[in-house]
């Protein structure tokens, strides 16, 4: 079985903290419109999904080269991208229903 890197795994996450940090929202012609943000980051959570999936599979087949880590940080991921979607929807839906409740 393959060991978790715990320093790498540190990096990644400080790396991501550090682009979700610099990238930030800023009014200008060359953003994308919210639909395409939003269909990417769904194609995302489903491809960790899947990956998790996989990987589960691989797991319970009794492949060597698979983890137990591996399988449960693959599967709190999946698990995180989801929960981040779900919010970003409600939020979306919540703005929605605040918008057409205003009077005209």
């Amino acid at each position: 079985m393959s060991e978790i890197n715990t320093v790498n795994l540190i990096n990644q996450m400080r790396t991501m903290a550090a682009q979700a940090e610099s990238s930030k929202v800023e009014a200008g012609a060359n953003q994308a419109p919210f639909n395409l943000v939003f269909q990417e980051a769904l194609s995302q959570v489903n491809d960790m999904t899947q990956a998790s999936d996989a990987l589960k599979t691989r797991f319970e087949m009794g492949d060597p080269s698979v983890s137990l880590g591996e399988v449960m940080i693959a599967s709190q991921k999946s698990n995180l991208g989801f929960e981040a979607t779900l919010r970003v929807r409600n939020k979306v839906v919540q703005a929605y229903q605040e918008i057409m409740s205003m009077p005209v």
